[in-house]
């Protein structure tokens, strides 16, 4: 009996040659194959349009022993912002073995600022050798920004002064490799930002400048971190913040970098000047965001809204997007959602990213954090490095995953792309419809153009669920019915879910009794996405 085609192939995979793509470029996209021997293989390839199917693509392909790689060209529309998704299948020209699939997805935006998928690299030591295939792991999970993190001389002088260097934590640096990280994140499409911070110098610095210093209500200065770093006054228009706008000028003339990550410590939350007068703090940021985006209108600034604070101030400022780190005490997964609505709220509907520092080892937490953050119109910045974990608010202390956890991870983002015009940060969340269902589950409601779609997030437990504790998988939920009422007409609704294997549309059962439908929902384990299609107007 001849070998079935998956114990003739290694490895089967279809990837995007860039993290996302302009109106009116071309895409490509990589199949690669390793093959054990050498045969006669029929390609198979759909491109849907969320849930339309709008290409096919069919080539017949001679592979031989080892990596074989075939390049696709396809040419979307210019419309924007679009996502897209990609089915591809392989079966012996032959016809003897059973074909074997796997799946991508790509989209077209004008800026990855509305769609931000945020990763990170922090190794810029000089004996790195594996810089482009580790951009090249990144494109996989479609990361389409990268904050370089800690890659600068010192927090008052971010340009070091030779190419290779010491940072403040004694690890060598070397300009060299940031300067090719950054290419070859270009070289993917991806976009590279320099983190910051606003407030933070060496001690040298610090005490050299006691009038730029903040102190506390007993005229002390402020230090952070038992001396490592001192705190300095950032309020607007001060002699500090004017020095470390001309840093980030210098160093946006001088790197090829993207934009301006900014960062701040959470606290302090108050202080005094040099003359003992009380500190704005929040406002003092405000004033940095508005002058650095004065200083560089061409490029996005971030700013971290450390425990989400102070975000009703921060997301006022023209910020290309939020980002906000969460902290005890919102430990609660509807914490996390909340703070995501209640960013998008306050932002106008900006895009929010979101760092919460999960372990590897605990990959239901990392699951369903992503999954109330995706449902609420947000996303995480999670991958870095190798394409490991980011489990530390020190990125460097990143951590390796299983290839369960890693494929998951990429399939929940594939989702958010292939059906972004459906439930993606482009999509504004509606006021959640009337629903029925079993207790324990989270819904997000949208109401789209093409119809609507419904986010089921699982928090079934008999214990509340808390992103920061080891917990057990929420109890899956098989074979129930739900009620929703809805204004318009329905002529299909179909369930996707990064749970399946596969991230194609499945047909769900239902009827409909005036405005009220019925839905048997086969099964929840974590996360699903129920797309509701209305009935077409007759002309």
């Amino acid at each position: 009996m001849d070998m079935a085609l998956i114990d003739k192939l290694k490895s089967f995979k279809i990837t995007p040659d860039r993290a996302f793509y302009h109106p009116g470029e071309v895409v490509r996209l990589i199949v690669s194959v390793e093959a054990s021997k050498a045969m006669d293989l029929d390609l198979d390839v759909k491109i849907y349009r969320g849930l339309e199917l709008i290409e096919t693509i069919n080539r017949t392909w001679n592979i031989g022993v080892g990596q074989n790689q075939l390049y696709l060209l396809w040419q979307p529309d210019r419309e924007n912002p679009v996502g897209y998704g990609v089915d591809a299948s392989l079966s012996e020209s032959d016809g003897k073995s059973d074909a074997i699939s796997c799946q991508t997805a790509f989209d077209v935006l004008i800026d990855w600022t509305v769609f931000p998928r945020y990763g990170f690299v922090s190794d810029f030591s000089p004996s790195r050798a594996n810089v482009e295939e580790t951009i090249e792991t990144l494109n996989q999970f479609h990361l389409n920004g990268l904050q370089f993190y800690d890659w600068l001389y010192r927090h008052e002088m971010l340009i070091p002064p030779k190419a290779e260097f010491v940072d403040p934590l004694d690890r060598p640096l070397s300009l060299k490799i940031i300067k090719e990280l950054i290419n070859a994140a270009h070289k993917y499409g991806m976009k590279a930002t320099p983190y910051l911070a606003v407030y933070a110098a060496s001690i040298p610095f610090w005490k050299s400048h006691p009038d730029w210093v903040l102190y506390d209500q007993d005229h002390h200065p402020i230090p952070f971190g038992n001396e490592y770093l001192g705190i300095m006054n950032p309020v607007g228009g001060g002699e500090w913040s004017e020095h470390l706008l001309k840093e980030c000028d210098y160093v946006l003339t001088q790197l090829p970098f993207d934009g301006l990550h900014i960062d701040q410590y959470g606290d302090p939350k108050s202080g005094y000047d040099a003359n003992g007068l009380p500190v704005d703090i929040p406002s003092a940021f405000a004033a940095f965001i508005n002058a650095a985006v004065q200083q560089n209108p061409d490029v996005p600034v971030v700013f971290n809204a450390v425990g989400n604070w102070p975000i009703e101030t921060l997301a006022k400022t023209p910020v290309a997007f939020n980002y906000i780190e969460i902290w005890p005490p919102k430990t609660r997964y509807m914490d996390v959602a909340e703070i995501v609505r209640n960013a998008r709220r306050l932002s106008g509907q900006k895009p929010v990213v979101i760092a919460l520092y999960l372990h590897a080892i605990n990959p239901i937490n990392n699951l369903l954090a992503d999954a109330m953050i995706f449902s609420a119109g947000g996303t995480r910045i999670e991958l870095g490095e190798n394409g490991r974990l980011l489990s530390d608010p020190y990125f460097p202390k990143h951590e390796a995953m299983d290839t369960s956890l890693s494929e998951r991870l990429r399939r929940q983002l594939e989702l958010i792309i292939r059906y972004e015009e459906w439930i993606s940060p482009l999509i504004e969340e509606s006021d959640l419809a009337p629903v029925k269902g079993p207790e324990g589950i989270e819904h997000f409601f949208r109401k789209t153009e093409k119809g609507y779609s419904l986010c089921q997030v699982n928090l079934g437990s008999l214990q509340p669920l808390h992103w920061n504790e080891e917990h057990p998988s929420p109890e899956a939920k098989r074979n129930f019915t739900l009620e929703i009422q809805l204004e318009e007409p329905i002529e299909h609704i179909w369930l996707v879910s990064p749970d399946h294997a596969s991230l194609s549309p499945v047909p769900v059962e239902f009827e409909s009794i005036s405005n009220k439908v019925i839905i048997k929902v086969p099964s929840l384990e974590i996360w699903n996405v129920l797309f509701f299609e209305m009935k077409k107007t007759k002309r």
